[in-house]
């Protein structure tokens, strides 16, 4: 009321001010109307007397007259005499000309101003031609003088202000009354609505209670109002569609909190379920909870937790309810989904009689990796009308249940993977190295305390890198796991085998000695000769085995040196024919054998304490490889391949012996940078004009800068990049070949030459032609000699070395340990070889390397 009161004040006062200034505007106006009009009738009268002769008498007497009209509140009229007129006539008695009268006597122009309630018009008497019968020093146009006329208003505009108050006055009450009215008329109806509104808000304690708020039936007299509340029935829709309680969002918060798994989790995750349970009931009412996962080929398992209690008919009605939706969802049979049923304390709500009022929410997981389909699912009170902030968070916790006990069950399974790929390889399910060691330490020792002999089989498999080269690694992987059967198969119960690596296995034999090693040796030589296998293209491939034998205590009292012995043994039956077995005769001596197997702390102790020595070994050329003859071919050095050896445990160890171990600590760039500088900055290879061959790791390609530093150390030894040649395996380059393409790109943009060892007829080395600039390529030798035997073989053969003619590329046949190795090469019309048969390895030590 109070603001209609002030706003009605406000609109007479606004009124009252608009009026007084169109009144004032309006006697300024009028004002000057008269001013001009009392101008020009002085001026005419002027004029009259003057065409008619007058003295200076008359003059004074006119300016008299004019000059004592208006009297105090009237107009006051000056006249004031220009130049040209004192000239001829003389000065009159006047004021001085102020800047509006000067101005008007410069400008020829009338001007009109108010200033402090009084109207100045100042009009000048400009000559015309009859007025220059009289004023003879004029022309037409000349300004003889200014009639000034100074007209108060502040009189009259006072008096009209005054009028127009007194007027209001009468006027005022009446609006001011109509407004109070209508205050009253709108507060009353607005103020009932507004009391409905807040004593609707006032209700509103959480989200559902949005719902109460209704004010689509009112009816306040306003349309405007009417629409404005219907419009807050609908915000109210919406708010509680998006609004989320307090306590719900702190139940999410604490939600998204429980999907950190910890041990204690992984451990016990049924105590999990209960106490999520618990916490879910103190926002939303869950009568219960089931969970059903079915990992790798494991049976499925359902448990079902309670949290109110329940009656007999609502327990099985609900329980077959689950078996039929777990059954639907995992495909298996519902007979055996029976659930296991949890009790939680008691929840202190009415026990569950009518299974009718519960429904049942699930949720589906399925993964790839482990292989595993789980399924979970609230016990809800059925109900018809449930907010979308509800349904959310009900999604939100079957998302959490799903997920945490997903991940528990998916962890459970890697656990137990890992727990057994931990001891086993996952080609051939054998043990693996790892386990091999522990097994073979446990039974040296098992055999000290009980005083028996066991034996040891070092079992390697005859050729089969020309299996895996010439038929694939799918194939290879094959014949690998058939082996692997097959030595299985032909030991003793409770004997142990496993893969030591690669193609090489190991068996433990307790409590054998040598009569029972040789039965087994025996019976696994006979069972290979009869393994056969059909290739992709319909050849057969068959394998054998050579096998080390050495017996436990007598050959050696620990379990690396035992192992040495086998090792050894079984390169003795390989040497001796191959497919055969070999043990220690009485007459051998083991005292100089040291351990093969390499201790990693030692190693990494040595690399510490002393840099790795280098060794070499040559590659030569012949004149004409495809027509000398034997005696007279001869042999030019061209190149040589540089190698790292360390000593440890009174032997020395080339670098492809401890690489795995340098490469699982991630210094793989690191070792082969080192060498690679050390070489450079060797004297004797300084000294040599030849091409430096040396094999790097394919993690080494992957280290930034490692080609700009060994590019900067060959600048500092002042050796040609062009003699530097980086060799990578044909295998090991596969890993990543976008990683490749930057390696080589850049490789020859410093400089350095590229090769690829260890070539076999694979498609792969047909694509690395293709694809990359190589330089030389390595091919075993032991494989050339091989692939006559195969039409296959020879053809990949025929056709890698017409391709790399045609490319330029060079080929170097490696191992060479024969004459019947030099003769297959040389036959393939391959001109560069190397091998022990032509000469052994050296170390960089022991003289300068010669260049031819």
């Amino acid at each position: 009321m109070a603001a209609a009161l002030a706003v009605s004040i406000g609109v007479a006062l606004a009124m009252y001010w608009a009026t007084a200034d169109v009144f004032d505007r309006t006697v300024r106006q009028s004002a000057t109307e008269m001013s001009a009009s009392l101008a020009d009738g002085t001026f005419n009268a002027m004029y009259q007397i003057m065409r008619q002769g007058w003295t200076r008498a008359q003059l004074n007497e006119f300016l008299h007259t004019i000059r004592s009209q208006g009297g105090a509140d009237g107009a006051k009229i000056e006249l004031y005499r220009g130049s040209k007129v004192i000239e001829l006539f003389g000065p009159i008695t006047q004021p001085d000309a102020d800047s509006q009268v000067l101005s008007v006597f410069a400008t020829g122009q009338t001007i009109s101003q108010m200033h402090q309630g009084v109207i100045r018009y100042d009009r000048p008497l400009i000559a015309e031609a009859q007025c220059l019968h009289c004023h003879t020093n004029a022309t037409a146009g000349n300004v003889l003088g200014v009639l000034s006329i100074a007209q108060p208003v502040v009189a009259l505009t006072q008096k009209a202000h005054q009028d127009l108050f007194n007027r209001l006055l009468v006027i005022m009450p009446i609006p001011l009354l109509a407004a109070l009215l209508i205050a009253l008329l709108l507060g009353d109806r607005m103020g009932r609505s507004l009391k409905r509104l807040k004593s609707a808000i006032s209700r509103v304690e959480r989200v559902e209670d949005l719902a109460h708020i209704r004010f689509s039936d009112a009816h306040t007299g306003f349309s405007e109002l009417d629409d404005v509340l219907v419009e807050v029935d609908t915000l109210t829709d919406k708010l509680r569609n998006l609004a989320v309680d307090r306590n719900l969002l702190e139940f999410e918060i604490r939600l998204l909190e429980r999907f950190v798994i910890t041990s204690d989790v992984v451990r016990d995750w049924r105590r999990y379920v209960r106490d999520l349970l618990r916490e879910i009931n103190t926002v939303l009412p869950i009568h219960g909870v089931f969970i059903a996962f079915a990992v790798g080929d494991r049976p499925p398992g359902v448990e079902l937790f309670w949290f109110d209690a329940t009656d007999e008919n609502v327990a099985a009605t609900v329980s077959f309810r689950v078996q039929q939706q777990v059954s639907e969802t995992l495909g298996v049979a519902a007979a055996a989904l029976v659930p296991r049923q949890h009790a939680i304390e008691p929840s202190h709500r009415p026990v569950l009689t009518n299974a009718r009022e519960l429904e049942i929410r699930t949720k589906v997981l399925t993964m790839d990796t482990p292989p595993m389909r789980g399924v979970v699912g609230l016990i809800l009170p059925f109900e018809h009308d449930q907010s979308a902030v509800a349904r959310l968070v009900i999604e939100s916790i079957l998302s959490t249940m799903l997920n945490v006990v997903g991940s528990v069950r998916a962890i459970e399974k890697h656990t137990e993977d890992l727990e057994f790929y931990a001891t086993r390889d996952p080609l051939t399910q054998l043990y693996n190295q790892r386990m091999f060691w522990s097994l073979l330490d446990y039974e040296v020792g098992r055999a000290k305390r009980h005083d028996y002999e066991f034996s040891l089989l070092v079992i390697d498999m005859d050729n089969f890198k020309t299996i895996n080269d010439s038929y694939g690694h799918a194939f290879g992987d094959l014949f690998l796991h058939q082996v692997a059967e097959q030595i299985q198969d032909s030991m003793r119960a409770g004997d142990m085998v496993a893969r030591y690596g690669g193609d090489e296995f190991t068996a433990i034999l307790p409590e054998a000695g040598e009569t029972e090693a040789r039965m087994v040796a025996d019976r696994l030589l006979s069972r290979l000769r009869k393994l056969a296998l059909k290739t992709p293209e319909g050849q057969t491939v068959r394998a054998s085995l050579s096998i080390g034998i050495a017996i436990g205590p007598r050959h050696a009292t620990t379990a690396r040196g035992l192992f040495a012995i086998a090792d050894n043994q079984m390169y003795r039956a390989k040497n001796a024919g191959k497919n055969q077995y070999a043990l220690p005769s009485p007459e051998d001596s083991f005292d100089p054998v040291s351990p093969l197997v390499l201790d990693e702390q030692a190693l990494v102790d040595t690399l510490i304490n002393e840099p790795p020595a280098l060794c070499y070994q040559s590659i030569f050329a012949t004149q004409d490889a495809l027509t000398e003859s034997g005696p007279e071919l001869l042999l030019q050095r061209v190149a040589i391949e540089l190698f790292a050896r360390v000593h440890i445990e009174g032997r020395w160890h080339l670098a492809h012996e401890f690489a795995s171990q340098i490469e699982r600590r991630g210094q793989m760039e690191t070792f082969d940078r080192s060498v690679i500088t050390a070489l450079l900055q060797s004297v004797a290879v300084q000294q040599c004009e030849r091409l430096l061959f040396v094999r790097i790791s394919p993690r080494t390609i992957r280290a930034p800068n490692f080609l700009e530093r060994i590019a900067q150390s060959a600048d500092q030894a002042g050796i040609a990049r062009n003699r530097l040649v980086l060799e990578l395996n044909e295998r090991e380059s596969l890993a990543d070949l976008t990683m490749l393409d930057r390696f080589i790109e850049s490789l020859h943009g410093y400089g350095f030459k590229f090769a690829i060892e260890n070539a076999s007829s694979g498609h792969w080395i047909f694509q690395h032609l293709r694809r990359y600039a190589v330089d030389y390529i390595k091919i075993d030798a032991e494989w050339l000699s091989h692939h006559d035997r195969v039409a296959r073989d020879r053809a990949f053969v025929d056709s890698l070395l017409g391709l790399a003619r045609a490319l330029s590329v060079v080929v170097i046949a490696t191992q060479i340990q024969t004459p019947l190795h030099l003769a297959a090469a040389r036959s393939a019309g391959i001109a560069w070889v190397q091998g022990d048969f032509l000469a052994e390895t050296a170390p960089m030590s022991a003289a300068p390397v010669p260049s031819v």
